[in-house]
């Protein structure tokens, strides 16, 4: 994610920063206008104190944009609980964040908006599976835990697992009600991701059971992706706002950039060319597994972009671009 600058002293900031390293001043983010703003200025988020919410509110709630959409929280009996909800919330805003920039909604017309139950299994005494409901998104508290996910991903053998690549995933969901299901793009959903009538209860089953976890690459982003069309195309939203929000750091970096670069950079949120996003993506991308590397760390980015992965990445921005069209004339 892009730097902001400090409204005091114009001191490139963090998104996560409290307070300008600079000059000292206690920050808020406005995320109507998407700028940091001096704490004195704004009324700040009333979960500031308790998991370092950095937002400021929009109206009389009491809670930003991004804690309000939390409807269920961990047990915080638990000091242990409390760090690890400060990381989910931290992951969150991020992605309200991307989907802001998108210029996506958070409430679909029927009505149904994000909503996130945030669960610890120290309360429910039965594992929590998460996943997504209509756009409730069910999320695992111990998927905060770096040590406790990592685990989980060399066991179920994944390229990549994060706290907000899961959030990312799971509201591609509700973003697949909005941008295909009943709209013109269903049918070309199906050509290219397939049919997603197909059990989908039924298709998880079978994937879970596989004793082959071979899987075709050059097809699929990931292997859960070829559990079902749904999947797949959760998978591949995800990766897109992977991408596009990685362009959006890299636009407020010392980089020597070409001037179409610079255009594709300056918002790439909003970029019309997907082919200019991906011609920006392919050296970055490639800087940032040499970056790690060079410090002993594994690759930042584990993945080959197939000809027919970089059409399904193409169709997720195709959906995006045209809700954007249709919303922008309606």
């Amino acid at each position: 994610m892009k730097r902001f600058p400090c409204p005091t002293c114009q001191q490139p900031t963090s998104f996560e920063d409290e307070r300008c390293g600079r000059c000292g001043t206690e920050l808020a983010f406005d995320a109507c206008r998407l700028r940091m703003c001096a704490l004195s200025d704004i009324v700040p988020c009333a979960n500031r104190n308790l998991i370092a919410c950095n937002w400021a509110i929009e109206d009389r709630t009491g809670f930003c944009a991004a804690c309000r959409l939390t409807r269920t929280i961990p047990n915080l009996g638990s000091r242990r609980n409390v760090i690890l909800w400060r990381k989910v919330e931290e992951a969150k805003r991020r992605l309200i964040y991307d989907l802001v920039r998108l210029g996506l909604p958070l409430t679909a017309t029927s009505g149904a908006g994000l909503a996130f139950d945030i669960l610890s299994e120290d309360v429910a005494g039965v594992p929590i599976m998460t996943g997504h409901a209509a756009g409730l998104i069910t999320l695992n508290l111990v998927e905060a835990d770096d040590a406790e996910r990592e685990s989980r991903r060399i066991a179920l053998r994944e390229t990549y697992r994060t706290l907000l690549g899961h959030l990312r995933h799971e509201v591609g969901h509700f973003y697949w009600d909005l941008l295909i299901a009943q709209t013109k793009l269903s049918m070309a959903f199906r050509a290219v991701f397939g049919d997603e009538s197909v059990d989908y209860q039924a298709a998880l089953k079978t994937y879970h059971a596989r004793a082959d976890r071979s899987f075709d690459q050059n097809g699929f982003i990931s292997e859960y992706a070829t559990s079902h069309p749904w999947e797949d195309w959760a998978e591949t939203f995800a990766h897109f706002l992977h991408i596009v929000s990685t362009l959006d750091t890299a636009a407020s970096l010392p980089l020597l950039l070409t001037e179409r670069a610079r255009q594709t950079l300056h918002d790439p949120y909003r970029e019309a060319d997907f082919d200019a996003l991906l011609a920006s993506w392919s050296p970055i991308s490639e800087a940032l597994n040499d970056l790690n590397r060079s410090v002993g760390q594994g690759d930042a980015y584990p993945f080959d972009l197939s000809p027919i992965v970089k059409g399904k990445l193409h169709f997720v921005h195709m959906a995006i671009v045209s809700y954007r069209e249709t919303a922008r004339h309606d």
